[in-house]
């Protein structure tokens, strides 16, 4: 990772009362009727998604503010204004590591999700990969960013992996996945091919059995983990169910086919996909293929190694256009139900 001063937008004063902890601490638990591990929503608003803020609150804010759903930069993370009506905002998970201020992006990504929701609105925070092997193993190499910022904040990490106070209890039950109308986001993709029923059956099974440890969580082929590159199965990227002679737009219209959407939106991984027909992905770019498949992760946060990406947002209006708003300001048609064309956009680089 490269090694860059980090941003002082929001100053040095920032209160950690929201992350205080709560009396009655608890054992890594999760209430599934509470927090459902797939959310299902309906809407007539405009549905906005960004992908893996990883650690970068002043990214987050300029690209919140490309897309209007916040008026101004705030002073701190708990002065944000959501100005974006009753519209639905998806965070795809990874709020945490590769930068230094991953409190920072909990804390206004919170405060946005009470904005909203007294707005009629509503922000949905999923959980990433990241996040779920911080509550697996919060002493791990991959996830040690946030477990030291935790220590600096003067939390215990194997508390709060604990679900204990008021952090651990948020991160512990977001939700996995949500479905917006016949839009379907997760942080890593792959469903393997089930229903919402099944696939929402199977994570509360493997987490009764090994928490966030579970496969259907942190497996190599999980929905938070699965690759896009020739470290999934067998050395191919998820949508080809490990062999090279699957056709991915089949493949990816059944699984979608199975969810009861038309569209599924993940983040994870900003690099290159390679497709069968040569049609690939280049690194950093907002991506879709076949109507079918829209990635999301841009790779915004300074913490990502050899990105100049400053990050953006999927737009989706009336479900039949998909639109990027980069942080710079600059704008474009990634796909439109009439023409269901594949495109990709160039990265949201600092200047447009």
């Amino acid at each position: 990772m490269k090694v860059r001063a980090a941003s002082k937008t929001f100053g040095i004063a920032f209160s950690l009362a929201i992350f205080s902890s709560m009396a009655g601490a608890t054992d890594a638990s999760r209430d599934w009727n509470k927090h459902p591990a797939v959310l299902q929503l309906t809407t007539n608003e405009d549905v906005f998604a960004i992908g893996d803020p990883h650690g970068d609150p002043d990214r987050l804010v300029g690209v919140l503010l490309a897309a209007r759903l916040i008026a101004a930069a705030p002073s701190a993370p708990d002065q944000v204004r959501w100005t974006g009506g009753k519209s639905v905002l998806v965070i795809v998970g990874d709020l945490i590591d590769k930068w230094t201020e991953s409190l920072k992006v909990i804390a206004l990504l919170r405060k946005l999700q009470s904005e909203a929701a007294s707005q009629g609105g509503q922000v949905v925070i999923l959980m990433g990969n990241h996040e779920a092997e911080f509550l697996a193993e919060p002493a791990g190499k991959k996830t040690s960013e946030f477990s030291t910022e935790l220590k600096k904040a003067g939390l215990d990490s194997t508390e709060v992996a604990n679900c204990n106070g008021d952090l651990g209890q948020f991160l512990c039950n977001l939700p996995i996945a949500v479905r917006v109308n016949d839009w379907f986001f997760s942080h890593g993709g792959n469903t393997n091919n089930r229903t919402i029923a099944e696939l929402s059956a199977a994570i509360e099974a493997g987490f009764s059995r090994d928490g966030f440890a579970s496969t259907e969580l942190i497996g190599h082929d999980s929905i938070l983990e699965a690759r896009l590159n020739k470290k999934g199965p067998g050395g191919l990227p998820w949508f080809y169910n490990g062999n090279s002679d699957t056709d991915p737009q089949r493949l990816l219209a059944e699984y979608a086919k199975k969810l009861g959407v038309r569209h599924l939106v993940q983040g994870h991984q900003p690099g290159k996909v390679k497709f069968p027909d040569g049609k690939n992905r280049e690194e950093d770019t907002f991506f879709q293929r076949y109507g079918l498949l829209f990635l999301i992760d841009s790779g915004m946060s300074k913490g990502i190694e050899d990105s100049d990406s400053t990050g953006g947002v999927l737009r989706v209006r009336n479900g039949k256009k998909a639109i990027i708003i980069c942080a710079n300001g600059t704008r474009k048609m990634l796909w439109d139900k009439k023409t269901n064309s594949d495109d990709q956009m160039k990265e949201c680089e600092e200047k447009p």
